[in-house]
């Protein structure tokens, strides 16, 4: 009796068990080497499942007469982590950290005729990484594909498993092709100056040139401004016009820089036209250059972020601008608009020193 009574227990286990199997198809995505990636330069960092339903569940499929879900053994977050992080395991600490969202991952079947099921697979993924603490969306890859086979066995796993290393392979060929040329996959900020001389002869504008000082020439207006006791004055000033561009791993933010005197607003009184009163002026222009080297200065020690680098570049432009009125202002009131002989000579020295050492090291 009690022979019979385990045999009917074992009949009963066993019959569940095999229920049990046939009342879900649970995939293994295998590890293979073919699998491996040979040139990357990425990462998989996470894997974040934002399908509507997440979790280890993919849909459902016919299988033995009837409709079943079809799952991962764990969750699909990580599951999909483990598989591609074993495609491209981390090897560089400079490369690409990736984070792959999953949008849509699916496998749902009918049964359409005896025999005969169609089926559709869904893949939906995004790629982005995190530089200085804020998302940088890459590329995304979505593809579908619809089915029809006899009600038997089906190699799901190898029909998933062909989708995922697709959307793998379609970010490293993405990033191969960007690489150097999307300042999204930039790394860091790079600054470049370079400064604008070249003169037009029939402009109303003279750029600074340590080569090229001012003549009277180019004070076009010859009396003085109506009110003014002085004897000459010079307009001067800056500006800079900006582009960028990726190169390798970097993101180069080149700023060509205009330092400039404007012959229709400059003015010097015929009776005043002597070489001491020209070289006062070319000292005003001097100190607008000077200052153009400060924003420079302060634009190397600015908090430049590929996000938002332009936006600080005007802060500090508009800083410097102050600086430089304040530099004029200091330069008139101590040399007395160029009366005081000694203190005028004190600031030739100082800013032909200056201006010396700006170009001895370009």
């Amino acid at each position: 009796m009690i022979r019979g009574l385990l045999l009917a227990f074992m009949l009963v286990f066993t019959f569940s068990r095999a229920y049990s199997q046939q009342d879900r198809i649970v995939l293994n995505l295998a590890k293979e080497s073919s699998a491996l990636f040979k040139n990357y330069k990425f990462y998989i960092e996470d894997v974040e499942d934002q399908r509507i339903i997440p979790g280890a569940g993919l849909g459902k499929v016919i299988a033995l007469g009837k409709e079943v879900p079809v799952v991962f053994p764990s969750k699909t977050d990580r599951e999909l982590y483990n598989y591609w992080t074993f495609a491209a395991p981390k090897k560089e600490q400079t490369w690409l950290p990736l984070i792959i969202t999953v949008k849509e991952l699916s496998v749902n079947e009918k049964r359409v005729a005896p025999n005969k099921v169609t089926g559709e697979i869904k893949l939906s993924v995004k790629f982005r990484w995190y530089r200085n603490m804020q998302p940088v969306e890459l590329t995304g890859y979505q593809t579908a594909a619809s089915y029809t086979r006899p009600e038997r066995e089906y190699e799901y796993q190898r029909l998933v498993k062909q989708l995922v290393d697709q959307a793998l392979t379609h970010f490293q060929k993405w990033m191969a092709t960007n690489s150097g040329k999307n300042p999204a996959l930039a790394r860091s900020l790079q600054l470049v100056f370079k400064e604008i001389t070249k003169q037009d002869n029939d402009s109303d504008t003279v750029f600074y040139s340590p080569k090229r000082p001012l003549v009277w020439d180019d004070f076009k207006v010859r009396n003085g401004k109506p009110g003014s006791r002085y004897a000459a004055a010079v307009f001067t000033s800056f500006g800079y016009e900006g582009r960028s561009y990726p190169k390798e791993d970097d993101l180069v933010v080149e700023i060509g820089l205009k330092i400039f005197m404007v012959k229709s607003m400059s003015w010097g009184r015929p009776e005043a036209r002597n070489a001491s009163t020209l070289r006062h002026e070319q000292i005003h222009f001097d100190i607008t250059r000077l200052v153009v080297e400060k924003f420079k200065e302060r634009l190397r020690k600015a908090d430049l972020t590929i996000e938002d680098y332009d936006s600080e570049i005007q802060y500090q432009f508009l800083e410097a601008f102050r600086q430089m009125n304040d530099d004029q202002e200091q330069y008139d009131g101590e040399t007395g608009h160029g009366l005081n002989g000694a203190a005028q000579a004190s600031w030739d020295r100082k800013i032909a020193e200056q201006i010396a050492a700006v170009y001895a090291v370009q």
